[in-house]
């Protein structure tokens, strides 16, 4: 097939430098001519950069240009170190970064690397290790300037850092790869320095459990000797008690804290005594999450909210980011107003510090490819599922709704069309509609059965939607694999033998047809993703890949099915760390050994969700690849800072929607630079004068607390998803922390089965998972029911509580898939516990320990 390449006008009013933007069929023509020009400079010039790319630093040749960002360098000598370090083609100072011929005013490094983890130059003559000169005399150095490693800043890093230096709030912008972390450490060693005597207490906040190691290491490594050992990190899988937290926070055994941010939301909601000027320096990692009801953002609002109080001080607070976003703006005033916004929520008298220069030559020259594909592949599985499966559930679900019984119990659903696109994401949004509307009427003498055959059915619907997508995307194979991985796990698709022989008659041909499938074709979405990663191995054996995609499912067995297609290909999944293992998550030492060998030469592609796009600090890579994924304008951003390797390319594989979407995306982008543009050529007054008017939309109203008792109410009843049964009320459970919910109430073990599984969740806030609760009840024709009703917990303290497992249960008749809806759909405040009154409940308030079965 020709290749095909279509220019795309993402807009016509704004000027966009940046971005490369065409479209391919997937053939790869002539593509030397679009890579960065780029020479490898290594310590060793009889060594490439593919033999030793942990060595490696690139630097940019005259007359030729660069995306560039930053390298993690060796350590180099001193000026005073009689042998220097051999540099080809440069001439470069030992001890300087290679400077730019294109970019010399910038002072920024011509270099590719991994993202923050920019080893600063580092002046060996100053660190603690003095007794190798045997001719001066060993003097007494105080801890406080005794360093293992001296941070010395680059010259556009000097510049954007001066207000921060100067105790001011700010937001410091920052391409990725170009030193944000290094930033704020020197932000950091001022400030203990300075306040050493004042009891300092510094938050690092990041996103992520990984990055908290990473960021921490790097802290520790720049930071002055006596603060060194006074750094420790915090996340949820370190499963630290709340007490412990207090203690860490207000005491003086550390003054760095490398947190996840919901370990400090806790910190407020579980401690009475929990206040604002516990901290005297907050950094914000990634700040562009201070959105919405994101944990920055509730910490936020809570320095506002001292704020309005003039005897109160709040601390220095620091942002640090790629990208600011524009929130839903689509215009330039709102995008301005988003801007200016995040600026006034922040604290900041002046607009972002960044560099516009820094901006532009990290993005120069970005060749963004994408492969145009079909939405749905045509084959034969996909075809057997929706006439002889899913079609026949749907007709059976209509009947049994617009049945007689429902009229005659003046109940009705309404009008019940199918979407005719099973391929569809409508198609599942539907079923999910269906099933809420369903839920509300199992409580309904005569309708019962009806009700659980529907709901039932509705499963199943969505399970084989699922398994389109999987047909869709990867082979046939894979949509089998998951039906049967999912009716195996989940007793409720086998609760009832008309839905259940359904598919097991058809099993058999199903499988013969996904056998004959996959043995005649491949998935011209996936022969397209090989085809490409062979031209990329082809050309650079030891080449790094990430291949970014929607589902968990679909990263682990993608990673599968690319290391069957071709030996030269080392694949592994990368997913998040909250779901259990049995819906694709994975534990954070899986995630670490996932990194380790991807950082190594076990793994060369990494298939992750998401949670990869950052946040987690990882080696430049040569190609990037979103696969049938699209997400927002700072997801895209974010993925692009991945492919920062010499001859790096952004690459998607989309369909016409994804790709209208896509244009969105490269239009807002567009938009947010030349925003940023407009504020920083605002003068004084005028910026000022609109952080006035977005203050006072953002200043926080004081809220009453809730009463700390609530009748139960009605519609706080809790009842089992599958049969119906009565299980609780919502005003028995209790908040612990912010993803705990509690339930107080010792007559739960009369109403459910504790069956153990220490997979069912993470140890996180000093608690550990015992295993589920499951439904003592009975379904329609008497057979037991052990729905999933909750999550059985184990705390240090030695006591045992219930947690409802919220997919599991309806509140009021209706499933809920948050515990948040509790409170905007029903009424019921959550009321918090403290680690006092925690301490108080008694055997009433417990999951009876007598109860629970080894």
């Amino acid at each position: 097939m020709a290749s095909e390449h279509t220019e795309f006008d993402i807009s016509s009013d704004l000027n966009a430098p940046f971005v490369s933007f065409h479209i391919s069929d997937g053939t790869r023509e002539n593509r030397e001519d679009s890579m960065t020009a780029i020479e490898p400079l290594t310590e060793n010039p009889a060594q490439s950069a593919n033999e030793r790319p942990e060595d490696s630093i690139y630097a940019v040749q005259p007359g030729k240009t660069s995306d560039y960002s930053s390298q993690e360098f060796p350590n180099q000598p001193s000026q005073n170190t009689p042998s220097q370090p051999h540099v080809a083609q440069n001439n470069v100072a030992s001890g300087d970064v290679p400077a730019l011929s294109v970019f010399d005013s910038l002072s920024v490094p011509a270099v590719l690397g991994d993202p923050d983890t920019t080893h600063q130059t580092v002046d060996d003559s100053s660190v603690s290790d003095r007794s190798k000169d045997t001719d001066v005399a060993l003097v007494s150095i105080s801890p406080y300037d005794d360093y293992h490693k001296v941070l010395k800043l680059r010259p556009y890093q000097e510049e954007i850092v001066k207000r921060s230096l100067a105790g001011e709030n700010d937001i410091i912008l920052l391409p990725t790869g170009t030193g944000k972390t290094y930033v704020a450490i020197k932000v950091i060693i001022q400030h203990l320095n300075n306040h050493r005597h004042d009891k300092p207490k510094v938050i690092f906040f990041v996103p992520t459990a990984e990055l908290a190691t990473q960021q921490l290491e790097k802290i520790k490594d720049y930071l002055p000797l006596a603060w060194s050992e006074k750094a420790m990190k915090i996340i949820g899988e370190s499963n630290i008690p709340a007490e412990r937290v207090k203690e860490l926070v207000k005491g003086e055994e550390f003054a760095v804290l490398v947190v996840t941010p919901q370990i400090i939301n806790n910190y407020f909601q579980m401690s009475s005594s929990a206040s604002i000027t516990d901290f005297t320096l907050l950094v914000f990692d990634e700040f562009h999450h201070a959105k919405k009801d994101h944990p920055y953002n509730e910490l936020i609002k809570r320095c506002l909210l001292s704020g309005s109080d003039a005897a109160v001080k709040i601390p220095q607070l620091l942002g640090l980011t790629a990208t600011i976003g524009i929130g839903d703006a689509d215009t330039e005033r709102k995008a301005v107003e988003y801007i200016i916004g995040m600026c006034a929520k922040f604290g900041l008298q002046q607009p972002p510090s960044d560099s516009k220069e820094v901006y532009a030559a990290s993005q120069a020259n970005v060749d963004e490819e994408y492969i145009r594909v079909s939405c749905a592949r045509e084959d034969s599985v996909s075809r057997f599922l929706q006439d002889k499966i899913m079609a026949v559930l749907e007709k059976r679900i209509t009947l049994r709704l617009t049945s007689q019984k429902f009229k005659e119990h003046g109940k009705s659903i309404g009008s019940i069309l199918f979407p005719s696109d099973r391929h569809n994401q409508m198609y599942e949004h539907f079923v999910v509609s269906l099933s809420t509307s369903v839920t509300q009427f199992h409580a309904e003498v005569g309708l019962k059965e009806d009700v659980t055959y529907c709901m039932v059915a509705l499963e199943h619907l969505r399970m084989y939607y699922k398994a389109l997508e999987l047909v869709n995307l990867l082979h046939c194979k894979h949509g089998v694999k998951y039906i049967e991985s999912e009716t195996s796990m989940w007793p409720i698709y086998r609760s009832i033998d008309e839905i259940w022989s359904l598919f097991i008659d058809n099993k058999e041909e199903l499988e013969r047809l996904q056998v004959e499938e996959d043995a005649e074709r491949e998935n011209y979405k996936i022969t397209s993703l090989r085809q490409q990663l062979e031209q990329l191995f082809a050309k650079q054996a030891r080449s790094k890949v990430i291949i970014f995609v929607q589902m968990r499912v679909v990263a682990q067995y993608m990673a599968e099915l690319l290391c069957d297609l071709n030996p030269i290909f080392r694949a592994k999944e990368f997913t998040s760390t909250g779901p259990s293992a049995e819906v694709g998550g994975m534990n954070p030492q899986e995630r670490f050994d996932a990194l380790q060998g991807f950082e190594g030469n076990r793994y060369n592609i990494l298939v992750a969700t998401s949670v990869l796009e950052e946040g987690i600090d990882i080696q430049a890579c040569n190609m990037v690849v979103r696969y049938m994924y699209v997400k927002d304008m700072i997801a895209k951003i974010q993925s692009r800072g991945r492919a920062r390797h010499k001859e790096g390319v952004m690459m998607a594989l989309l369909d016409d929607k994804l790709l209208q979407q896509e244009q969105k995306n490269s239009f807002k982008e567009r938009l947010m630079f030349k925003s940023l543009e407009v504020v920083r050529e605002m003068s004084e007054e005028e910026f000022k004068a609109k952080l006035v008017e977005q203050r006072k939309l953002l200043t926080p109203k004081k809220v009453q607390p809730p009463p700390k008792s609530r009748a139960k109410l009605p519609n706080a009843m809790i009842s089992c998803k599958t049969c119906g049964v009565e299980l609780g009320h919502m005003t028995d459970v209790r908040r612990y922390g912010q993803s705990h919910f509690l339930i107080i109430d010792g007559t739960l073990a009369d109403k459910v089965t504790p069956y153990p599984d220490e997979t069912v969740m993470r140890p996180m806030d000093g608690m550990q998972p015992y295993g589920k609760l499951l439904c003592n009840g009975n379904r329609s024709g008497g057979t037991p029911c052990n729905n999933r009703v909750g999550t059985l917990m184990k705390m240090d303290m030695g006591m045992y509580f219930g947690m409802w497992y919220i997919k599991g249960v309806c509140v009021n008749r209706i499933p809920l898939k948050k515990y948040k809806e509790v409170e905007t759909r029903h009424n019921v405040i959550i009321q918090p516990i403290t680690v006092e009154e925690l301490q108080e409940c008694g055997p009433d308030n417990q999951f009876p320990a007598h109860r629970i079965t080894a």
